[in-house]
């Protein structure tokens, strides 16, 4: 059954518009939003650990569409009520309402994990994490001051992918719980490093991507295992960090021994 929401005052809509906007109230809640039917039929197929479809939002237009998922609370909306809580053009007009749940850090055996050290731009991460989930890397892990990874800009660039990758904050502890574990740590760097096509891998890595501006941090390069780096004709300084990322998993992901 759908209910039917007319006021632009209803602590529902208001909440929705919050979790558009607000870190503050995406990490006071514990939930985010998702944009369109691609993602949220992913969540709805995929049964993760880490995430819960609770409600979807939809246009008025959108909500004579068949067929919709049973169990799930559905609220539609008239059309211009909507798009105040939409930020994409052209939206399809549905959205969904994602409980965050929170899993323990688990280092896997082997793999490859990816390590995004300071990122800060939502589409970089949110292409990252698409790649990891395409390359079978194990995870994704924010390092220092990252993009928050429930940003909406984040969500949508992931393409509903983020429902397969585990992500998780880390700090300095659980880098060093990884590499005790025999994980190496390897950090890309625009010069100096070695060719990322003449590098042996083994089955245990921790890619480095830093930070668009300044690239990786002092202190992993200083730990790291080895310094990888892409090489490019002349004509081309440096590459996006979503582009380096997803170049270098690829490759790591299929160099193995």
């Amino acid at each position: 059954m759908i209910r039917e929401i007319t006021s632009a005052t209803n602590p529902f809509i208001k909440h929705v518009r919050a979790l558009a906007t607000s870190k503050k109230a995406r990490q006071e809640s514990g939930a985010f939003i998702v944009e369109g039917w691609r993602s949220i039929q992913t969540l709805l197929e995929h049964e993760s650990r880490q995430y819960r479809l609770e409600h979807l939002v939809l246009a008025e237009t959108r909500a004579t569409h068949a067929p919709l998922p049973e169990g799930i609370d559905t609220v539609s909306l008239p059309d211009h009520l909507f798009e105040k809580l939409s930020d994409v053009r052209n939206a399809q007009g549905i959205l969904g309402v994602v409980r965050h749940l929170p899993a323990p850090f688990e280092i896997p055996e082997n793999g490859n994990l990816l390590l995004l050290d300071n990122l800060r731009d939502p589409g970089n991460l949110g292409t990252l994490i698409r790649s990891a989930v395409g390359a079978g890397f194990s995870g994704v892990l924010l390092y220092g001051d990252c993009v928050e990874p429930f940003n909406p800009k984040v969500i949508r660039s992931t393409m509903g992918t983020f429902a397969y990758c585990p992500i998780h904050s880390i700090g300095d502890a659980e880098l060093n719980d990884l590499t005790d574990r025999g994980f190496a740590l390897c950090v890309t760097t625009g010069l100096g490093g070695t060719n990322l096509y003449q590098t042996a891998f083994g089955k245990r890595n921790i890619l480095v991507i830093g930070s668009e501006a300044h690239g990786a941090s002092a202190n992993l390069m200083q730990r790291a295992t080895q310094k990888i780096t892409i090489p490019l004709a002349a004509e081309c300084e440096s590459l996006n960090a979503a582009i380096a990322g997803s170049i270098c998993m690829f490759h790591i992901q299929n160099a193995y021994p």
